[in-house]
């Protein structure tokens, strides 16, 4: 269920590299009017919180899986680390999702231990990023000429005339040199960024918080409104400083993970209040989050690269949104239809149907 609804994120997150080359701009420098007016209010409820999300829905999800073993959780996560890797070279090259199988495999050992060292292991890691990394760079940067974040025009030319090809062959060498650069730079983020993030998930799992949520309706609720709105004041810093690299740089890595707290806080506290025939609609899609993740990110492709409808650089914000809502709805028909019709998936290669099968 968790999955399932938090789908929407993930699409409207990976929609902004879709329809532009996003990894190399300045949102506040490449946009104009309307357009960075709509990206000013989507950042602040998606930017720098939808892969922690994900990564506390996939800590809190082991988690539930635990008594299936470690060893098949390994394979399980090896499998999609394998296919996230192919799919980053063939459709996708910004996907998160190699990194974030990669450090669940790390988090995977924590399943043994105590939440007290679960717990305390993920937020040292995130005390120790915010410290070390993000305030030294921030009171580094805040008001100094090196505080602007410029758009690496190289790689905007470099991006827009490979995907707006129709020339496939050329897309995936583009792919596979993004996915290869910097490569420990990016182990050393995945680290700090979404390992503190998989282990609170666990924690959280482990200290049952779905059961506190049931009891503590009232406390629940402000903590939400705590970590959200916290997270957002934080997010705003950004919008204030114009996309500064300090503003950026706090609001990302600090605001971001605060607001993703709050929304899983959040989420919880709905499994325990909304009916279930409404759960239900997001626990089929969830049950189907692989299959439907790949086949979103491949209907993206047609729609924006070149080898598809060449919209990539000519859709705005807004237009990017409907799209990704239209996308989310019919993902959302067809985990239904799926479901109703027991149509193998991606995950039937991990899964049995044996009494002590992963889907039991």
């Amino acid at each position: 269920m968790l999955l399932g609804i938090i789908f929407i994120g993930v699409l409207l997150l990976n929609g902004l590299y879709y329809m532009m080359p996003f990894e190399a701009v300045n949102p506040y420098e490449y946009l104009s009017g309307s357009n960075l007016s709509s990206y000013q209010v989507l950042d602040i409820f998606i930017g720098g919180a939808i892969v922690p999300l994900v990564a506390l829905a996939i800590g809190y999800t082991i988690h539930e899986f635990k008594d299936y073993g470690i060893g098949n959780l390994a394979k399980i996560t090896a499998f999609v680390l394998a296919l996230g890797i192919v799919q980053t070279f063939f459709i996708f090259a910004f996907d998160f999702l190699p990194g974030l199988a990669l450090m669940t495999l790390v988090a995977l050992f924590f399943l043994r231990t105590g939440f007290a060292v679960t717990f305390i292991s993920g937020m040292a890691l995130f005390l120790f990023h915010l410290v070390a990394n993000i305030l030294v760079g921030f009171f580094a940067n805040i008001g100094s000429p090196s505080d602007i974040i410029y758009t690496a025009l190289q790689d905007v030319n470099n991006y827009t005339s490979v995907f707006t090809n129709s020339d496939y062959f050329a897309m995936i060498g583009l792919n596979i040199e993004i996915f290869s650069g910097n490569g420990a730079s990016t182990l050393y983020t995945l680290v700090f960024t979404v390992l503190p993030w998989l282990l609170v998930g666990i924690s959280l799992g482990q200290v049952g918080i779905a059961r506190f949520a049931r009891s503590n309706l009232l406390l629940n609720t402000l903590l939400f409104i705590l970590l959200a709105g916290g997270g957002i004041a934080i997010k705003i810093i950004q919008v204030l400083t114009l996309g500064s690299y300090s503003g950026r740089l706090l609001a990302e890595n600090f605001g971001g993970p605060v607001l993703a707290l709050g929304y899983f806080v959040l989420l919880i506290q709905l499994t325990t209040m909304v009916p279930a025939r409404i759960l239900e609609i997001f626990r089929r899609m969830g049950r189907y989050a692989l299959t439907l993740y790949i086949l979103s990110n491949v209907i993206f492709m047609l729609i924006f690269y070149g080898i598809g409808m060449r919209l990539y650089g000519e859709v705005e914000i807004t237009g990017m949104v409907w799209i990704a809502l239209m996308l989310y709805i019919f993902l959302m028909v067809l985990a239904t239809v799926m479901h109703r019709y027991q149509i193998s998936s991606l995950e039937n290669l991990f899964t049995n149907n044996s009494e002590n099968g992963i889907n039991k």
